[in-house]
């Protein structure tokens, strides 16, 4: 029997360390990370196609959408409402953030992360250990 493929959507992440976060995350197994650089590609993605989790940058700036409104579009997209939501940012205690958290089940990654225990992390949070 296959084993299904987890994909995980990483969406405005850090230029500097976006291909180093999709070697680390690639070491889960039959995990395949897809690297999108904006807000809008990443709903129509997430849309389109079977996605695991979805990793969104809040400290990158992206012109087409504020983060606020694309978690609201994911959440309330009856295509991706149910596709796990973990934010990467500095301020993962920010009162916005934990007040998502705490409605809408999204978890949260402070940057200060190690990039060799980030798959574990990842893991661990999705219940993919």
């Amino acid at each position: 029997m296959p084993v299904e493929t987890r994909r995980i959507l990483l969406v405005n992440c850090d230029p500097g360390i976006k291909e180093m976060i999709q070697l680390c995350l690639e070491t889960i197994p039959n995990c395949k990370v897809i690297i999108v650089n904006s807000n809008i590609e990443a709903i129509e993605r997430a849309s389109a196609r079977q996605i695991s989790a979805i990793l969104l940058d809040l400290d990158e700036i992206s012109a087409d959408l504020s983060w606020s409104e694309i978690i609201k579009d994911l959440k309330q997209n009856q295509f991706t409402n149910s596709i796990p939501l973990i934010l990467l940012t500095h301020t993962p205690q920010a009162k916005e953030i934990v007040k998502l958290q705490q409605a809408k089940g999204i978890k949260a990654i402070a940057k200060s992360f190690n990039l060799l225990s980030l798959a574990s992390q990842l893991s661990v949070l999705l219940g993919w250990n």
